[in-house]
C-alpha cells in the first residue's frame, strides 16, 4: 500500500473505485428503489401543489405566470426578426432610391442640354424658313416687278 500513496493518481483511482462499491452495494437493492421511488412521487405531488398555488396566486395578482411569459417571450422573437426583416428592407429601398436619384439627376441634366439643342435648331429652322421665304418673297417681288414693266413696255 505504501507505493501505491506514491502515486496520487493511483491512490485516488482506488479510493473512488472502492467508494463506487459501496455506492452500488447500498443502491442496488429493491428496498432503496422502492424508497426512492416513493420519495420522487411525494417530490412530484409538492411540486404540482407548489405549481396550483403559484398560479392560483398570480392570477389573483393578475400578474402573468411561466407559460404566459414564455408566449410573450416567442412573439417579441417573432416580432423582433420582422423588424430585422423590415430593417433591412428599409435600407435596400434606401439604396434603391438613393441611385434613382442619381440617375433621374443625370435624366434631368441630360434633357436640359437636349431640350437646349432643341431650342437652338428649332431657331435655326425657324431662321432658315424667315430667310428662304424672304428670299422667296425677294424673287416673286422681282418677278413681279420684271413682269410690271414688260406690260408697261407693251402698252406704250
Amino acid at each position: 500500500m505504501e507505493s501505491n500513496r506514491e502515486d496520487p493518481v493511483t491512490y485516488y483511482k482506488e479510493l473512488e473505485a472502492e467508494i463506487n462499491k459501496r455506492i452500488h452495494a447500498s443502491t442496488n437493492c429493491r428496498s432503496f428503489t422502492l424508497a426512492f421511488g416513493q420519495a420522487l412521487e411525494a417530490h412530484l405531488k409538492r411540486a404540482r401543489i407548489h405549481k396550483r398555488l403559484t398560479t392560483r396566486w398570480l392570477n389573483r395578482l393578475e400578474l402573468p405566470n411561466k407559460d404566459e411569459i414564455a408566449a410573450i417571450a416567442v412573439r417579441m422573437v417573432d416580432y423582433q426578426e420582422k423588424l430585422d426583416l423590415l430593417d433591412e428592407t428599409i435600407y435596400t429601398i434606401n439604396q434603391r432610391q438613393r441611385k434613382n436619384q442619381s440617375q433621374l439627376r443625370l435624366l434631368r441634366k441630360s434633357t436640359k442640354i437636349l431640350l437646349a439643342v432643341l431650342e437652338n435648331e428649332i431657331r435655326e429652322i425657324q431662321d432658315d424658313k424667315l430667310k428662304t421665304l424672304e428670299k422667296e418673297l425677294t424673287e416673286l417681288k422681282q418677278l413681279f416687278h420684271t413682269e410690271f414693266n414688260w406690260d408697261e413696255m407693251n402698252n406704250d
